[in-house]
C-alpha cells in the first residue's frame, strides 16, 4: 500500500470551507483514506475519510468517516501513542 503526504488545496462550495489532504494512503485497490484539514465557518476541523475509486481512476468522498474539532486531535494523538 502507497502512502502519500500530498498537501492539495481545494475550495468547496459557498460556505467559506477550504481543505488540505495532509496524508493519504490506500486501504485496498479501490479505496484511499484521506486525512485533511478543513477550514469550515472559519474553524478548524480534521477529517478522516474513505476516498472510493471510480472505473475512470478518479476518487470521490464516501459517507464513511469523521470529522472532528482540530482542539481534539490532541486525544487522539494520546490514544495512537498508547496503540503498541
Amino acid at each position: 500500500m502507497e502512502k502519500t503526504n500530498t498537501i492539495q488545496q481545494t475550495q468547496r462550495g459557498t460556505l467559506n470551507q477550504k481543505e488540505t489532504v495532509l496524508f493519504s494512503f490506500d486501504k485496498s485497490l479501490r479505496e484511499q483514506v484521506r486525512v485533511s484539514e478543513t477550514i469550515y465557518l472559519d474553524k478548524p476541523y480534521i477529517d478522516f475519510r474513505i476516498f472510493a475509486r471510480k472505473a475512470d481512476g478518479e476518487y470521490i468522498p464516501t459517507k464513511k468517516g469523521i470529522t472532528i474539532s482540530k482542539d481534539l486531535t490532541k486525544f487522539l494523538k494520546e490514544s495512537f501513542n498508547k496503540i503498541n
